[in-house]
């Protein structure tokens, strides 16, 4: 049997080492994409599907930090980050970001009290219809023009700055819709045994597709097709669908 030196079984070592990886991605507060405080994430959907394409390609890492939304977004503009988990890319955005293949959709929904609407109902997705209820959305928030006119122009909209306050706003009967990403607003039902206090209407206000965003000025874009073919292999398997279902 060949044996190999100790020094030279060193250098095989630290060769490796070397040629491994990590990119520092982040994102905001928002559970159940990213579980945690400002700070390293903890957990998270978007933080688990980073994992997962990570994992595929050879001496690549990735670590997740939670930041304020403006903050990450800059950092990832000048490269003191190397990328933002899955969003939706802009034409700003794509000034100082490459943006993967799509990941999964991200569905806006109205979140309604069960006795709102009778159980027969069916949103046809118009607003003349519902506009003159009172509307919870995030503050700075953006989830579909013509709904936003729709009631401002009425009752206008209530904004805060949480799911969770604009959730709690919904069950107490201080608004009768709030308008947020689904996930989200399941996540904080369950999380607060709110589940049979607040209902979604079937049809979603808004679909989207998010992308892995992966910064220029780091150097990170030139993981684009390895990100992309990672994408592709979990969507065949169907990993992604079962991540997001928490499977």
């Amino acid at each position: 049997m060949t044996k190999i030196a100790p020094f030279l079984l060193s250098a095989l070592c630290a060769a490796t080492t070397a040629q491994a990886e990590e990119l520092n991605f982040c994102y905001d507060p928002y559970p159940p994409y990213t579980i945690g405080t400002y700070g390293p994430a903890s957990n998270g959907l978007k933080v688990e599907l980073l994992d997962a394409v990570t994992s595929r390609i050879e001496n690549l890492t990735a670590t997740v930090t939670i930041l304020p939304w403006k903050r990450c977004q800059q950092e990832a503009r000048n490269g003191a980050v190397d990328g933002i988990l899955p969003l939706f890319p802009n034409p700003e955005r794509l000034e100082y970001m490459a943006f993967t293949d799509g990941t999964f959709d991200e569905q806006s929904v109205l979140w309604h009290r069960p006795d709102q609407f009778e159980d027969s109902y069916v949103w046809d997705g118009g607003f003349s219809a519902i506009s003159h209820l009172r509307l919870g959305m995030l503050t700075g928030s953006y989830v579909d023009e013509e709904m936003e006119a729709a009631f401002e122009g009425r009752q206008g909209i209530t904004r805060a700055r949480d799911i969770q306050t604009l959730m709690e706003l919904l069950v107490l009967g201080r608004v009768d819709l709030v308008a947020t990403d689904a996930a989200v607003g399941r996540h904080i039902l369950e999380i607060n045994g709110w589940q049979g206090q607040a209902q979604r209407l079937a049809r979603p206000v808004a679909s989207r597709t998010s992308h892995f965003g992966l910064s220029k000025a780091s150097g990170a874009s030139r993981y684009l097709e390895d990100f992309n073919r990672a994408i592709a292999a979990l969507h065949a398997e169907g990993a992604i669908d079962a991540i997001l279902s928490g499977e």
